[in-house]
């Protein structure tokens, strides 16, 4: 599958993610994993979402966090998480109006 493909998939499950009311602000690495394999990339890995995040911060698509909070809907302290940027919200758009998707 094409890279980009795994990078815009990231990208709307961080934008989900940051939609919903009420939770932490951003998501795990193993969250991202287990909703990326429920949907359009069944075979990723924690490595590769791993990498692909560092390439999505790196551009500023996307925002590490490291500040614990307890997620109440979770029932635990989550610690590094990740989250959409304003960049990746746009990233995201032209991606998705690209191939007609919104």
């Amino acid at each position: 599958m094409e890279l980009r493909v795994e990078f815009v998939e990231i990208l709307k499950q961080l934008n989900r993610a940051e939609m919903e009311e009420g939770n932490v602000e951003g998501i795990e690495i193993e969250e991202l994993r287990h909703f990326l394999s429920r949907s359009v990339l069944p075979q990723v890995t924690h490595d590769q979402i791993g990498k692909a995040l560092e390439v999505l911060v790196g551009n500023g698509l996307a925002q590490e966090l490291h500040d614990p909070e307890y997620a109440w809907d979770r029932g635990r302290v989550l610690t590094d998480r990740f989250t959409i940027t304003t960049e990746g919200k746009e990233f995201l758009v032209r991606q998705l109006q690209r191939v007609g998707r919104i």
